[in-house]
């Protein structure tokens, strides 16, 4: 039982700790606050709530180094805890007792992170990362945990524009997808990304789990979503999708298609990945892979062709071969979107522009030494009569007939237009949530397809059935049929061939008002009764 102690002018607390010592608190005024303290000591022991005095004064490196060790957790995401860890927790706090830790100063933490140049999003992760050390910390080493964020704190301004910056998640209508996917195909010369985009779009995945898409998971009416490619350190390993969130997603005739003939036309669907330690891809059998065989990384993808197909801009480079923003060119336009060329500088007002003559890089004007030739449209030497020099042609060990025959004409340059400034490969996902609230789609298969659970009673006893599955493939369909139909409007033909193929059959169309997919929120379409 508790009981105080005389220690001059003032009291000592004791108790019985579970270990069976009896562990003291001084510096009390009264004898009842001195008893009433040691009391609360062995109420906190009997509701397994007690916290050893001795145990908060471990330093948070000692700590780290127990908890770190024990987590059971994906690779990227030990990766990244490591990261905050050892480049910004530990500097600052890794000397400091658990105890001794308090709000005041881990905000402040967090603060001066940013203005020493980090990003918000990058102080913000390293402050979670320390809750997250902090609160397995509780309540056997700390009473509270110091950097855990309170609810309702903070600049009530900055959380109304998150919120606000939240709502407005640039998402993109079918047609806007349809378009991106044509570029980013039109970028790469390779049938494979316009496929891919298009399942992104009308199936909701994460980037990962579509690369990470296999084979055997593709059927006549839907995709198993079963598995996900990490990316770490340059090597990719195969795992579960986000929260083990295995589903099947429902498909619509026209995806069926494109997928079973991407697979069966498609060459090799063999990655060229050959590590031999766990648990790095070894080499397995995949839908989508990049022209060499090798698979998609986020970060490049997103930065070489999705966003220049969304923005008409390459994104400024830096490093050692820096580069500002530049325009997405086009030449042979009269093939719409137009074949891409490497980028030249943008003109700026009131200079005279000079096109680019580095070696290496395609010519697409004359100047008085050079003209381009008529079979193959390069840049060569001319005689002094204008004609042509003979050449070694692209096709090999043929020659181009540039002798006698006058240069051709330069060729017409073009740019891109925006489609959607700032959409990212997530934003597909944003926009195929949003295209589900348009058609009235019920919450139950929403949160299904996006591989989410649905809260409340409802998620416990909504149940997904054929008619609802019925009704979104059709939804899905109806919506591509729409956005082909608006796309032929802008051309009959297209520079991709899976895409030409599909513009063949489709009749011409009057222009009218109005291009967007009128929603049907509330309707209920009638399905033909079963025979």
């Amino acid at each position: 039982m508790a009981y105080a102690e005389k220690r001059g002018n003032l009291w000592r607390a004791r108790w019985k700790a579970p270990d069976g010592t009896w562990p003291s608190k001084p510096g009390f005024r009264t004898r009842k606050a001195a008893e009433d303290y040691g009391r609360d000591q062995e109420a906190a022991i009997r509701n397994n709530t007690y916290v050893d005095p001795c145990a908060g004064q471990l330093t948070l490196t000692e700590w780290v180094n127990e908890w770190y060790p024990a987590l059971d957790l994906e690779p990227s995401t030990l990766v990244n805890y490591r990261y905050h860890i050892e480049g910004h927790i530990l500097p600052a706090f890794g000397h400091r007792s658990l105890v001794s830790l308090t709000p005041g100063e881990v905000a402040t933490w967090e603060r001066q992170t940013v203005q020493a140049g980090y990003a918000k999003r990058t102080a913000r992760g390293a402050r979670d990362t320390l809750s997250t050390i902090l609160n397995d910390a509780t309540p056997g080493h700390i009473q509270i945990n110091p950097a855990a964020r309170k609810r309702g704190k903070g600049r009530k301004g900055l959380r109304r524009i998150a919120r606000r910056e939240s709502a407005e998640k640039v998402w993109a209508t079918p047609l806007q997808a349809l378009l991106i996917a044509e570029r980013c195909a039109a970028l790469s010369r390779q049938a494979t990304d316009f496929v891919m985009i298009i399942t992104v779009a009308y199936t909701g995945a994460r980037w990962s789990e579509i690369v990470g898409l296999l084979p055997e998971c593709v059927h006549d009416n839907h995709v198993d979503v079963a598995w996900k490619l990490y990316e770490l350190g340059g090597r990719f390993y195969k795992g579960h999708p986000k929260d083990g969130s295995i589903r099947s997603a429902d498909i619509p005739p026209f995806l069926a298609q494109l997928l079973s003939d991407h697979t069966a036309n498609g060459g090799s669907l063999t990655c060229t990945c050959r590590n031999t330690e766990q648990p790095w891809c070894h080499g397995e059998r995949y839908v989508f892979l990049g022209p060499a065989r090798g698979h998609f990384r986020r970060s490049g993808y997103s930065r070489g062709f999705f966003r220049p197909a969304a923005d008409g801009w390459y994104l400024p480079r830096g490093g050692k071969h820096s580069r500002p923003a530049t325009p997405v060119l086009v030449a042979d336009c009269a093939s719409f979107p137009g074949r891409p060329v490497p980028p030249w500088p943008a003109a700026a007002p009131g200079e005279e522009f000079a096109p680019p003559a580095r070696r290496g890089l395609t010519r697409l004007v004359s100047d008085q030494d050079t003209g381009r030739c008529p079979e193959c449209h390069r840049a060569w030497p001319r005689r002094v009569d204008g004609t042509m020099v003979k050449h070694v042609s692209s096709s090999p060990g043929s020659l181009c007939p540039g002798t006698g025959e006058e240069p051709a004409e330069d060729v017409t340059v073009a740019s891109w237009l925006p489609v959607l400034r700032g959409l990212t490969p997530h934003g597909l996902r944003h926009g195929h949530q949003t295209w589900m609230d348009e058609d009235g789609i019920p919450d139950v298969l929403k949160a299904e397809r996006m591989g989410h659970e649905m809260p409340g009673m409802h998620g416990v006893y909504g149940h997904v059935s054929p008619a609802m599955r019925a009704d979104l493939a059709a939804a899905l369909q109806e919506r591509w049929e729409h956005s082909l139909r608006e796309r032929a409007r802008l051309s009959r033909c297209s520079a991709v061939p899976v895409l030409d193929r599909l513009l063949a059959g489709q009749e011409a169309i009057p222009t009218k008002i109005g291009s967007h997919l009128a929603p049907k929120i509330g309707q209920r379409r009638v399905r033909a009764p079963h025979q």
